[in-house]
């Protein structure tokens, strides 16, 4: 309790400091009281209706009927500042032990994790200003945090219950094609929910939270349209208990994108990324490694038509492997949700990928290839094939169908010895 009243005592003074050290814009001061600031914001709404069918080796299948509920309300900002409030809500239409919901429900033991746990929480309560002068914006509170592609830091928004953060975050406007982003989390409020999620914190797989003491750096390079890039330095402590301790480290890392145009349509593009991961004064007692991460990413297409290939590589260290416990995961090596952790013998993900879009009716069918090795051994975990195809019905509503088939090689030392299949079909409503 009281980092967390530090940290928004320390966010409520730089808020303070960015008001009252610059000149208030003219239209905020002059056409928004305070009373119309706050009676007169947004709402939003979020809706997301899922089905999700999964099967594993050595559990009963799961179906699970799921609907997630997000009511936002932003404030119009009031002297710079704007404040913004949005709960969320996730229920099983069908019976919640049709399912295993990541362990939180005994009734689902025996089933397949789909890893959408009922509850109703608090998702974000923030408030965050922008210095006229500078155009710096503070924010502080419970909030969503991505950062670049959510490799490392996310808020894993596959399922139906969001990651957010209780952090204070401060990102520089963009100059001369640099952005400095810097956040200090408190606490990481996890996808198995405040309301079942287990306590205490950091102390099991499906623990609510992370009693976090962290910090995150992120530089942004954008000199032209064809070139983008970047270093990072995420700096996790994620608390004293076990599955936190072993989660912590410091991630230091480089990334670029390049793009060129070939002819008047077609383009080609290439991601490159390297980082290197180490122990920090917050992992495990005794736990001492070094473990790389880097990934090459090759594709090129036409404004219909897409194909692509990349090799990603989390490297292990003596028995400890590359962590990402902040990442969106499902959006990384399968959608099948094997590899979330990284087996202790490292992953090394060898991938290709075709995608279309009929421009008659906007249905974007993608198909991706994976094979699944150790990175330290010789170890074949599996082959697995991604599907998924969108159709936009308006700017509101999107509708989804996904499939994901993991098939496990047959080794006996295999950590990934179990086939899993999950299907998805979901239909996503925003205002």
């Amino acid at each position: 309790m009281q980092k967390a009243a530090k940290m928004v005592m320390s966010g409520v003074v730089i808020i303070c400091a960015v008001c009252m050290g610059s000149e208030v814009l003219a239209e905020d001061a002059e056409e928004v009281s305070l009373l119309d600031a706050l009676t007169q914001g947004a709402p939003s709404m979020n809706l997301r209706l899922r089905y999700e069918h999964a099967e594993a080796d050595g559990s009963d299948d799961s179906d699970a009927v799921t609907i997630r509920t997000r009511l936002g309300y932003s404030t119009k900002p009031y002297m710079g500042v704007r404040a913004f409030v949005e709960f969320e809500d996730v229920t099983a239409l069908n019976d919640g032990d049709d399912y295993n919901q990541a362990g939180t429900n005994p009734g689902g033991a025996d089933k397949t994790v789909i890893a959408d746990v009922e509850g109703t929480e608090l998702n974000q309560a923030y408030i965050e200003a922008q210095c006229p002068m500078s155009k710096a914006l503070v924010t502080v509170g419970r909030q969503r945090i991505i950062l670049d592609n959510a490799r490392f830091v996310g808020n894993v928004g596959w399922r139906q219950n969001e990651q957010t953060y209780d952090a204070a975050q401060v990102q520089s406007p963009s100059m001369a094609g640099v952005k400095l982003t810097y956040a200090y989390i408190d606490n990481v409020y996890r996808i198995f929910g405040q309301e079942n999620g287990t306590e205490p914190a950091g102390a099991a797989p499906n623990a609510a939270e992370f009693d976090s003491d962290s910090h995150l750096i992120n530089v942004a390079y954008t000199p032209c349209e064809r070139f983008s890039g970047g270093a990072y330095a995420y700096l996790l402590d994620l608390g004293s208990e076990a599955v936190g301790a072993a989660n912590s480290g410091d991630t230091y890392g480089l990334r670029g994108t390049a793009s060129w145009p070939c002819g008047e349509e077609f383009k080609l593009a290439c991601d490159l990324e390297y980082a290197q991961q180490s122990d920090n004064s917050a992992t495990v007692d005794g736990v001492d490694y070094r473990a790389d991460y880097y990934k090459v990413d090759l594709s090129g297409g036409l404004p219909v038509v897409g194909v692509g290939a990349g090799y990603e590589v989390l490297g292990s260290d003596d028995g400890v492997s590359f962590k990402t416990p902040l990442a969106t995961g499902h959006k990384f090596n399968g959608w099948a949700d094997v590899f979330l952790v990284t087996p202790v013998q490292g992953l090394e993900d060898a991938y290709v990928y075709g995608s279309v879009t009929c421009p008659k009716t906007d249905v974007t069918l993608k198909v991706i290839y994976h094979n699944f090795e150790s990175e330290q051994g010789s170890t074949d975990y599996g082959e697995e094939v991604d599907v998924v195809a969108t159709l936009p019905l308006n700017e509101n509503i999107k509708l989804i169908a996904k499939y994901a088939n993991y098939d496990a090689d047959g080794d006996a030392d295999n950590p990934a010895a179990n086939d899993v299949e999950r299907f998805w079909v979901e239909a996503n409503v925003a205002f």
